[in-house]
């Protein structure tokens, strides 16, 4: 077998997820939807990881892969938020400019991988996977944890939030790396493994409020060294 077919056909699944969950948003089957959405994220990790690690990473597997991901981590999340709370006009406008930014980002992402700048110690702003992990549990968590009432501005706040953390030049951690030992590495490690107990134990409850502190940990970051900047500079 060609080890070229392997990442492919994990992007193929991928692609399979995000369909999947159009149809079951289009029925208003939101929650087996988002975890659709949550599959399609760990495909698209594990066939980056494969194609690196058996040296398989071509241009047409990155080309691929992200035109897989403006379906499963765009168009759906997209239409679930415009579904579940913002039927209106602007409601569609922000939904789309979610889908247009998570586009950029995805270009964006391209152009470094081709010119292997995409392989710093952070991401470059806040990936589409997660973005759309994001929008799609804050769906999952107000219809069955907490129905605020005033959820459809809480979304289109969201909604902007995501699409200018995917656009803007924040530092994100990928995942953490087990064979580091520094406090940073075990803060990290403790982290992932902390937030993965906790989803698996209550995963309507906890997933959503864990990736918001993932999200803010990027704007700690800026904040962090926009201070640092300033004491240097007085110093």
């Amino acid at each position: 077998m060609n080890r070229t077919l392997i990442p492919n056909v994990l992007t193929t699944c991928n692609l399979f997820c995000g369909f999947l969950a159009i149809r079951y948003i289009v029925e208003g089957n939101f929650v087996p939807a988002a975890w659709l959405i949550v599959l399609g994220a760990a495909l698209d990790k594990m066939d980056g990881f494969l194609a690196r690690t058996i040296g398989q990473d071509s241009a047409f597997g990155i080309e691929f892969d992200s035109l897989v991901d403006v379906c499963t981590f765009g168009v759906a999340p997209a239409l679930m938020i415009y579904y579940s709370h913002m039927q209106s006009t602007w409601g569609l406008a922000l939904a789309f400019v979610y889908l247009l930014f998570g586009a950029i980002r995805l270009a964006r992402f391209n152009i470094l991988s081709h010119n292997n700048e995409e392989r710093g110690e952070f991401y470059l702003g806040l990936p589409i996977p997660i973005a759309a992990i994001v929008l799609t549990q804050f769906v999952v968590f107000t219809e069955r944890t907490w129905a605020p009432e005033h959820a459809a501005p809480l979304a289109a706040a969201l909604v902007v939030l995501l699409a200018f953390l995917m656009v803007s030049r924040l530092g994100y951690d990928p995942m953490p790396n087990f064979r580091g030992s520094g406090f940073s590495d075990r803060f990290k490690q403790f982290y992932f493994l902390g937030s993965l107990a906790l989803t698996i134990y209550s995963p309507e409850e906890f997933f959503f409020p864990l990736t918001l502190l993932y999200l803010g940990s990027g704007i700690y970051r800026w904040a962090s060294g926009v201070l640092q900047g300033e004491v240097t500079q007085h110093a």
